[in-house]
């Protein structure tokens, strides 16, 4: 342990029998360089060990803590703000690369740990050990060695020179960096890191492999070594080796009939949708792959059901969220560089255009729905950009998604639009009579917002989805987003021994008269000019309609708000009486309402949630279009465990790797063709909606 280290390169550590909290303090160092002083306290408050004690700190231990740390940990500096919190990754290339000279002899280890998860005072920090270690000379490159680089995460904060306990995760990959000669492998190995939780990736020029229970070998590797092995403990039952790892198991698709489409004529006009962007936030990449699906539409490759338009179709703005700062769709959207955007230590994700197995992206995916709801018209002469899919770019990213909502409402009214449909960029959903029955309730007077709700594992919305408590007329009796724990009263059901909550899917019809209501309250928000997202649907606006719709007594609303701090802003001014009742006067007794359904819908946030739903689809246990569940039978290998994105891509990985258990591959994501793409403007921007 650090304390049986005397003397830690140039930083001088004196063993102290103070408690921790003083020995995490500058006074404890002294050193000529700064900068190794402070590296030195955050290893030490991160527990970091020194294990290879004839490595100094100021060599390839300070090197390793000092890149893993900049690279990986999502918490933010004491005492900071700002930041990305999440996708941050580091280049096992690169890293390895750096300490060749290090290792003098086989075993040679480079070893410390490093935190990983958001730092929350409620929550135990989750720990990454992290062992770089040469493990035998290069059966392929003469003068060159292969190296390990090994990462173990324990959710615990207690001694973690303890290898057994509490492990959740194991990555370890085996390489052959380049070395001096500029030999070693091409492909490029990288660890992601989202809230604490790893990821294998790799970058081969083509494509992007992704895995987090899974393994990966390079066929051929006279140019360098690859070898991926990433595992995930679901179950802690004692057994010989102290856990029970995940294993993959093969599964034969289920057949299913085909039908063949003849494109028809619409019946009935639908309404626009608009895409509200951030600015500066891959608003290009995003317009590029919109324009791909219209194209497909064009020349016949996507042909969907004869167009059948809701009565009220026309009063109804659809609005999709894209661009925004969430944190879920980062692991699917790891799928290649262009995260990054070449930004240092930014994290730009491809949100809402990674192509999923379906052929489709997340966001086409609800194209589709909506068109069957017979909202919006995806037939091949009335699907277009700028005639029906609009983009609204929101210049004022700190208002969140919310927030550029609320500054679409003036145009809506103005329009004549009697309600929106709120729906997101990152889910597979095909909800159709959802979303109908929403629509529906809004325009009837009676719900002021109808969220479309379904079951959910009760231990996968904690930290991840919103969950409601209704009564036997499904209005809302309580809203939580994301909860950190889960009261028995928020279990709607029990399914095969396992509690089940009804989860927010973010799709949700809002009447003309909440957004008013919104704008009214805007004034009496109250958050620090560079926070992210202040105006959040779920964290600001639903709360706000919650508590008006549900109290009487204008008291038992401002203690709602002053009980719920982070609706308003902790120095935000209370609502007061005239105000509320304003607000009561115009919703004039519309609910907060939620539509239960069972019908089929997936959040593709995360690498597993999107993997095993296009395992459903290939199984025949998630219905969605024809073409989409054929594109899938022809992109997934059920016995290795593949998904890749075309025919073509799977038979590629499988020529070039050995491979088992839960892959993902995804193309190597590129800038699009500005050139290309210049004609598709924002058509809807703020000088017009304020006009």
């Amino acid at each position: 342990m650090l304390e049986s280290v005397k003397n830690i390169g140039l930083v001088s550590f004196v063993p102290s029998k103070t408690s921790q909290k003083k020995q995490n303090t500058n006074k404890e160092y002294t050193s000529q360089n700064s900068l190794y002083s402070q590296e030195a306290v955050k290893a030490l408050k991160l527990k970091s060990l020194n294990l290879a004690r004839t490595v100094r700190f100021t060599g390839a231990l300070f090197g390793a803590f000092k890149e893993l740390n900049d690279s990986m940990v999502t918490c933010k500096p004491d005492g900071k703000e700002g930041g990305e919190d999440v996708g941050k990754r580091v280049n096992v290339n690169r890293l390895l690369h750096g300490f060749i000279g290090e290792f003098s002899q086989i075993d040679d280890a480079i070893k410390t740990s490093i935190r990983v998860n958001d730092h929350k005072p409620d929550e135990p920090p989750i720990y990454a050990r992290t062992q770089m270690k040469m493990i035998r000379p290069s059966d392929y490159i003469e003068h060159s060695n292969d190296l390990l680089f090994q990462m173990a995460v324990r959710d615990h904060a207690g001694d973690i020179t303890d290898r057994t306990s509490d492990l959740k995760q194991l990555i370890n990959i085996m390489i052959t960096p380049v070395n001096y000669k500029g030999q070693g492998t091409k492909e490029q190995a990288y660890v992601l890191n989202t809230r604490g939780n790893l990821m294998a990736v790799v970058e081969d020029g083509n494509d992007v492999i992704l895995t987090n229970a899974g393994t990966l070998s390079k066929k051929e590797c006279t140019d360098g070594l690859l070898n991926i092995d990433a595992i995930q403990w679901i179950d802690k039952k004692d057994n010989s080796n102290g856990k029970i790892e995940n294993t993959y198991k093969p599964f034969i698709p289920s057949p299913q009939p085909v039908r063949t489409r003849i494109p028809e004529k619409s019946e009935g006009e639908g309404t626009e949708i608009i895409i509200g962007m951030e600015e500066d936030r891959f608003v290009d990449e995003i317009k590029d792959s919109i324009a791909t699906f219209v194209e497909k539409v064009k020349n016949g490759d996507i042909v969907l059901d004869k167009f059948v338009a809701n009565k009220n179709a026309k009063s109804t703005q659809l609005v999709m969220l894209a661009g925004g700062f969430g944190s879920r769709a980062e692991y699917t959207n790891a799928s290649s560089s262009a995260i990054f955007h070449n930004i240092n230590g930014g994290t730009q994700s491809t949100k809402g255009i990674f192509r999923t197995a379906t052929g489709l992206t997340p966001m086409e995916t609800t194209f589709v729905t909506l068109h069957n709801a017979g909202l919006l018209d995806c037939s091949k002469d009335n699907l277009d950009i700028g005639k029906n899919i609009k983009f609204y770019l929101n210049r004022d990213i700190n208002r969140g998604s919310g927030g550029y909502t609320l500054g679409l409402a003036k145009k809506m009214m103005r329009d004549g639009a009697k309600s929106i449909m709120v729906l997101p960029n990152d889910s597979m959903s095909r909800m159709t009579n959802a979303v109908v029955a929403a629509k529906e309730l809004t325009d009837s007077g009676k719900a002021a917002i109808a969220m479309i709700a379904k079951k959910v594992k009760a231990s996968d919305c904690i930290k991840t989805f919103g969950i409601m408590r209704l009564n036997n007329q499904n209005q809302i009796l309580e809203f939580k987003e994301k909860p950190s724990s889960i009261s028995s009263d928020f279990i709607a059901d029990k399914i095969n021994g396992e509690d089940m909550c009804l989860t927010n899917t973010f799709q949700f019809a809002v009447s003309k008269e909440a957004l008013e209501v919104m704008e009214l309250v805007e004034p009496f928000y109250d958050f620090p000019a560079d926070q992210k997202e202040q105006r959040d649907w779920s964290k600001n606006y639903i709360p706000v309609i919650q508590a008006i719709t549900m109290y009487d007594n204008p008291d038992d609303i401002r203690k709602f708000f002053k009980t719920n701090p982070k609706v308003f802003g902790e120095n935000a001014k209370p609502l007061d009486d005239e105000t509320i009742y304003k607000a009561k006067e115009i919703l004039h007794g519309q609910k907060l309402y939620a539509v239960p359904t069972s019908e089929p819908w997936a959040d593709c946030g995360t690498l597993n949630q999107l993997y095993m739903t296009t395992m459903q689809i290939a199984s025949g246990d998630f219905q969605l279009e024809d073409f989409e569940r054929a594109h899938v039978l022809s992109c997934v290998d059920t016995q290795k465990g593949l998904v890749a994105s075309s025919p073509e891509q799977k038979q590629r990985i499988l020529d070039k790797y050995i491979l088992t258990g839960q892959i993902m591959v995804a193309p190597q994501a590129k800038l699009p063709d500005r050139n290309k793409i210049g004609n598709i403007e924002v058509t809807i921007n703020e000088k017009e909606v304020k006009s």
